[in-house]
């Protein structure tokens, strides 16, 4: 069985930690840039507020309440003591962000407990009492199930899915609550006659692989209660990175694609750091609309340059974008992502050509190391910025 352990509220209750004249009150803990809400106390969430929102809905939502910066801080120095008590109680512990962890309750000392219910609510008692925040529990055999389940009741919540139960608990939970579907990719669910978990869970293979990507076959096996993924203590390299923004909405084809180019550069940086190539990319647009497509490219060999991947983007930009459409988001992501190996040459591409772009990349990378993202980038991604660094030049 596996653990997911989510603290409730997290930067907003980080911030009642250090002043509790703010506890019982409507609190938004903002972002970087004060424009958008990272987590909402539970005051302001019963008024309709959600982590995501821009300030300006979350204030016509909830008139009176209380925005502040979140003091990121005290939130780390929360989640640091939070992941101390976990490691006291249990050898096999993952952090999969700053406030959550996922636990494989078989490492526990004497194996899995007799009453697991208990052992989670003398946890929940532990860190409320030793940290001042408190924490919803899900429990399951899968990280996924365990997930979901954390979210089922909060805050301050305890739900299990035993095997026998896992049925009935995703006839209860519908498309969005899965992690990667959300609002975004409900409506393509709908369209299947998907109204709930229980309906991905037992859907044809073919039919949910082509409708979710690449992921999609291996979600439905941990909604099923297999463990597709085990709970890893050591950092393993990411699976794949991706960025994505929103906007105002627009039918400026040159000022969409600047942002998607905005998102190479800071994807190509993010992975090149971490020594990895990637072998798939994927695009995808958000309309004002709402409606969501999403398009990949698989590379003929991996690569970690932004001249061997941005034909492939460029691809996938052309064969989404339709002219007179209004978007509102586009995306972009790596994939594929493995340790950059020794140079390999495609057919249809000279040694040549490959080390020149490398020694461009390089170049690029000095320079935004030195001086930031926005030191020197392509000329068509000059309509947007998103840092205050000098601009050096254009490529």
């Amino acid at each position: 069985m596996i653990a997911h352990i989510d603290a409730d509220a997290f930067f907003a209750s980080a911030l009642q930690r250090k002043r509790p004249d703010l506890v019982g009150k409507p609190l938004l803990a903002l972002g970087m840039g004060g424009g958008c809400v990272i987590a909402a106390s539970y005051e302001a969430k019963a008024k309709g507020v959600k982590t995501g929102m821009r300030l300006s809905e979350a204030r016509k939502l909830c008139r009176g309440a209380i925005a502040l910066p979140s003091d990121f801080d005290e939130a780390l120095l929360a989640s640091r003591q939070i992941e101390q008590i976990l490691k006291n109680r249990c050898p096999i512990i993952q952090r999969y962000s700053v406030d959550e962890w996922f636990l494989d309750l078989k490492s526990l000392p004497g194996g899995l407990p007799d009453n697991v219910k208990y052992w989670a609510l003398e946890l929940q008692e532990t860190v409320k009492k030793s940290v001042g925040l408190t924490v919803s529990i899900g429990i399951g055999t899968s990280k996924l199930l365990a997930k979901m389940a954390s979210e089922y009741v909060k805050p301050e919540g305890v739900t299990i899915v035993w095997p026998t139960t896992v049925d009935t608990f995703l006839s209860d939970r519908q498309c969005a609550a899965i992690p990667g579907i959300g609002k975004r990719r409900e409506l393509h669910t709908a369209a299947q006659g998907w109204k709930t978990a229980f309906d991905i869970a037992h859907a044809d293979k073919e039919t949910v692989q082509k409708l979710l990507g690449r992921l999609g076959l291996a979600m439905q096996r941990e909604l099923l209660g297999e463990m597709v993924e085990k709970v890893e203590t050591e950092i393993a390299p990411p699976k794949s990175i991706s960025r994505t923004r929103s906007f105002l909405p627009t039918r400026d084809l040159d000022m969409v694609y600047a942002h998607l180019l905005h998102h190479l550069t800071y994807t190509m940086l993010k992975m090149r750091r971490a020594g990895l190539a990637c072998g798939v990319v994927s695009v995808w647009l958000r309309s004002a609309s709402y409606t969501f497509d999403q398009k990949e490219s698989k590379l003929p060999q991996a690569a970690d340059t932004e001249e061997q991947v941005l034909p492939y983007i460029h691809q996938c930009f052309e064969r989404l974008y339709e002219q007179g459409n209004s978007y509102t988001q586009v995306g972009l992501g790596l994939h594929g992502l493995n340790p950059k190996g020794g140079t390999q040459f495609s057919l249809f591409e000279s040694p040549k050509h490959t080390k020149e772009a490398e020694n461009i990349q390089e170049a690029m990378d000095n320079l935004h190391k030195k001086y930031g993202r926005e030191s020197v980038k392509r000329g068509a991604a000059m309509a947007v910025t998103s840092a205050k660094k000098p601009h050096l030049g254009t490529i």
